[in-house]
């Protein structure tokens, strides 16, 4: 019988597209959602109706994931978390109740319930490169690792002047936390965490052009930057393809904790030109840039230094290239469009 998954963020970009890949390797995938209508964009979904996967696929609701004892039923039975499911620094929400302290409290909650269910083995928890480069607007100048730990502020401050900010403390303050977790409660199963950049591909959630523009995580930069946008502030100059970061949580997840020898955490993300995004999309597709369909927008970006290596060992030695992500965006747009691609 094969190993069961629980995913958390299912109905994110991330999760979403590694429950794919799950469940493309026969693998049992259980996924949390907050309402039964969440769930049901999930298994609803065109790319998990092919896959066909019947009762290797469930969901368990959990209106509240920060709440105690929230991942107690979910995890009875489960050998392999993949948690995806933190906040992220969308505008319109409370920089401390909605992003810092849910990102904490979901963390450790899950790491609670974990301990009280033998049957785990490892949790692999999504986190983000902000968590190794820290909070200071200009990122370090020399490259960083998934291993880099930035002295938390003391105290951590309660308090946020906007998302990004909550969020990127959230980040550090959670890796610290998971840090001491295992320290001090020296669990059964293992903790790894997933640091990805700006992750960018196709997204099967994104199922109109106008969602591909609004509710498509960090695709929502690069669909700018293919159409014209102007971001109003400076993003990290760094990516990851998203089949990448799939790959690298299953592949986390399946390491033997018994026998492994080597880095617990890995980072994901590569040094990009934010202007070569409409040179990729000119050079595929040629027709839909001349009828003015993609036209070249403005990303400023930080420049930013960080060390893949240990992630490019684990995937055979070779990441995704950010042309490839680019094309992949630029081609599900036109799809979405009904335009030919060309």
């Amino acid at each position: 019988m094969p190993a069961t998954i629980l995913i958390t963020g299912a109905t994110g970009l991330i999760g979403f597209r590694i429950l794919l890949a799950a469940l493309a390797a026969g693998y049992e995938v259980r996924y949390t959602a907050r309402s039964e209508d969440k769930a049901r964009i999930v298994s609803s979904n065109p790319a998990v109706r092919k896959l066909a996967p019947g009762d290797r696929l469930s969901s368990v609701v959990i209106p509240d994931l920060a709440a105690d004892g929230a991942f107690d039923s979910a995890l009875r039975g489960v050998t392999y978390v993949i948690h995806t499911g933190a906040p992220v620094p969308v505008p319109h929400l409370d920089p401390v109740t909605q992003i810092f302290e849910p990102t904490l409290k979901i963390s450790s909650g899950l790491l609670s319930s974990a301990l009280k269910t033998p049957s785990v083995q490892r949790v692999v928890i999504t986190s983000s490169i902000v968590a190794n480069l820290g909070s200071d607007p200009m990122p370090p100048p020399t490259a960083v690792f998934a291993s880099s730990r930035v002295p938390l502020p003391d105290p951590v401050p309660s308090t946020f002047s906007n998302v990004f900010e909550a969020y990127v403390m959230g980040k550090m303050v959670e890796i610290h936390n998971s840090d001491e977790f295992v320290k001090t409660q020296n669990p059964s199963f293992t903790v790894s965490h997933v640091m990805p950049g700006y992750v960018v591909g196709r997204n099967e959630l994104a199922l109109d052009t106008a969602m591909m523009q609004t509710q498509n995580s960090s695709n929502n930069f690069l669909m700018a930057g293919m159409l014209g946008g102007d971001l109003p502030m400076a993003i990290h100059a760094c990516f990851a393809h998203i089949d990448d970061v799939a790959d690298a949580h299953l592949r986390v997840a399946l390491l033997d904790p018994k026998t492994e020898d080597g880095p617990t955490d890995f980072g994901i993300a590569t040094e990009v030109d934010y202007e070569t995004i409409i040179d990729h999309v000119e050079e595929a597709f040629p027709k839909a840039v001349a009828a003015g369909v993609f036209r070249r927008g403005k990303l400023p970006a930080l420049p930013t230094k960080y060390d893949s290596s240990d992630v490019k060992k684990l995937l055979g030695g070779k990441l995704k290239s950010f042309q490839s992500a680019v094309v992949d965006v630029a081609g599900q747009y036109l799809e979405l469009l009904g335009m030919e691609k060309a």
